[in-house]
Order: structure tokens, then sequence, then C-alpha cells
């Protein structure tokens, strides 16, 4: 896929979108949601839920790309990231454009795979078929030996929503998270299948923006990778 049919990838979706998801707190909250820039993992098409691993080459200069790009935006006054290292780095560099200092929220942290941490979907096919063959159920609830089973992942990220927004009610949050945790809150608020992890491909370093009040909440920007056209390389997951 090439950084144009990347950017096309936003186009599909007609903008803004509103869903009814409300204030919790009956305030209002905007937030910038960003996933975190590339890694190893994500050029080798590994798991990497909870293995601590730090940005490759490409994903530094995507962190300084969309912390940019975040600048010119409606002005954040605090970034929230993931305690995982390569959240940490991206939530980072947006915060040195911004003068903020880096908030942490362990109930945005990545889906835990558990004993396949490291194990491609390739690697689950040839050696655990019967396993793999059970993904192409969007209702099979998958418990992740060792790791999280996906319907208390979602709930996790639901509350997870609902925790940003009551304490951030009335403020303009960056928040630096990962494509499972991303593509889980799109699928919940706009009502799609949340195991389906083909109809949400959140790419390194994409921007979305959604705005929350008591009547809902709407997304302004959904996946935005438009910052990112200067950089030449293919988007991985």
């Amino acid at each position: 896929m090439s950084q144009s049919e990347r950017g096309a990838f936003t186009a599909t979706m007609d903008l803004p979108i509103e869903v009814p998801f409300g204030h919790p707190t009956g305030g209002r909250s905007e937030f910038i949601f960003v996933r975190h820039g590339r890694t190893e993992g994500n050029v080798r098409r590994i798991l990497v839920g909870r293995t601590d691993i730090p940005l490759d080459e490409l994903g530094y200069q995507q962190a300084a790309s969309v912390a940019a790009h975040v600048g010119t935006l409606a002005r954040p006054d605090v970034v929230v990231a993931s305690p995982l290292l390569r959240a940490r780095e991206t939530a980072q560099a947006i915060a040195n454009v911004l003068d903020l200092p880096v908030e942490i929220d362990p109930d945005i942290a990545e889906l835990d795979f558990g004993t396949y941490e490291g194990w491609s979907f390739e690697d689950i096919r040839s050696h655990q078929p019967d396993f793999a063959a059970r993904f192409a159920d969007k209702d099979f609830d998958v418990h992740w030996p060792g790791g999280e089973r996906l319907s208390e992942f979602h709930m996790r990220v639901r509350d997870a929503l609902t925790g940003l927004a009551t304490r951030y009610a009335s403020h303009t949050a960056v928040v630096v998270s990962h494509g499972g945790v991303l593509g889980s809150l799109a699928a919940q608020l706009i009502g799609t299948p949340p195991n389906d992890w083909s109809r949400y491909q959140i790419q390194n370093c994409s921007v979305t923006h959604l705005e929350i009040t008591t009547d809902g909440s709407i997304f302004h920007r959904f996946h935005d990778c438009a910052h990112l056209n200067a950089l030449d390389a293919a988007p991985v997951r």
C-alpha cells in the first residue's frame, strides 16, 4: 500500500461521524488520539502487545512528524500515554513540542497476548491451526493463554475512555496508545464488531480527533495520515 493509498483510507469515511456516547460528567472533552510510531515488531508483523520495545528509526521520524502536526491543531493542555515504551517515546516527542509533561495511563496499554507474544499470525496458523481458524468468527471471545480475554480487553478500553473523559472534562488531551486499543475504541463507538480487526487498521502515528459532549460524540478526524506523506515507507500493522 502506498502513502497515497494510506491517506485515501480516511477518504472512505464520511466525516464528521456522530456516535451516541455522551460525556460521563455532563461536560465536554476533546481527544487527539495517536497511535505510537513504528517498531521492529510492526515490521516483522509479530504480536508485541505487552512486549516493551522502542520505536525504530522510521518510528522516531513519524513521532517527530506527528508532534509537529499536533502542534498546529487546537491547543491541547495535557498529553497522556500508555506505559509501554513505544507509546511513551511518541508521547514525549509530542510533549516536547507542546511544552507539556506526559501523564501515564495503564488502562490504554495494548492487548496482552500472553504466551503468544512474539508470534506472528503465520506462526499461529502453522503451529496452532485450530486456534487460528477461530479468528474468522467475529463473535469468538479469544482468551489469549497467559494474557487477556478479548471481551475483557474491549471492556477495559471502553472504561478507559470513560475514565479519560471524566478526568479531563473541559480539557483537550493528546492520548498516545496502540492499534488494538484505538481500533477497539472506534469499533465500539461506531457500532461495528470490535473483534473485526480488519475493519480499522490504525496506522502508526495516525491522528483521530474525537469530541465528547453531553449530547454525544463526534469524530472530526479519523485515521488521518496526511502529515506522514513526506516519509517514504509503506505502512505496516
